[in-house]
């Protein structure tokens, strides 16, 4: 396959069991988004799958779902969009990134 063969950019969602949850919470869940070079969004879909089941062999749970994004760029470069997801929603704007990207619960460093 060629570097001219398309780009997917795959989201797994996985929960992890291994470590322990902050801020009060049950549960650690983990997007996990992943490029994928394929011939199809099918094929991309199935390759995707193959790489989150061996990524859930070392303890983390896949919960079988998936995003695919097809990447339109053929040559990957700085600035090269790899994800989006488009959502519609009734909260404003601080409440929308408060629920879902910055509720307090996230495992990583901030900057503000």
């Amino acid at each position: 396959m060629s570097n001219h063969e398309p780009f997917y950019a795959a989201k797994c969602v996985f929960r992890h069991h291994q470590h322990e949850p902050i801020g009060g919470k049950k549960y650690i869940y983990e997007d996990r988004i992943i490029l994928i070079h394929a011939q199809s969004m099918e094929d991309a879909i199935e390759k995707a799958e193959v790489e989150a089941n061996e990524y859930a062999a070392s303890g983390t749970e896949y919960l079988e779902y998936i995003n695919v994004f097809h990447l339109f760029d053929y040559i990957l470069h700085h600035g090269s969009e790899v994800y989006s997801e488009i959502r519609s929603s009734n909260l404003e704007p601080e409440e929308y990134i408060d629920h879902f990207h910055d509720s307090g619960s996230e495992h990583c460093g901030k900057y503000t």
